[in-house]
């Protein structure tokens, strides 16, 4: 009965971490980058910006409904 409780506790250790949201990985949109090699800066906080703006849709929602 230990070695069965042992070993669920192990199994849950190893798997807990796979579990975990991984990090984004930086990556550049193929549209930032000029012919020139120049940046597009208008891309580089895009995806950043949409989030946040969401976010504070979502808040002014909740403040609105108390």
């Amino acid at each position: 009965m230990k070695l069965l409780i042992l070993s669920l506790v192990v199994i849950l250790f190893c798997i807990e971490p796979g579990c975990k949201k991984k990090a984004e990985e930086n990556q550049v949109d193929l549209d930032q980058i000029n012919v020139d090699n120049s940046n597009d800066y208008r891309y580089i906080f895009r995806d950043r910006i949409k989030e946040e703006k969401i976010q504070d849709d979502k808040n002014r929602k909740k403040t609105f409904n108390k």
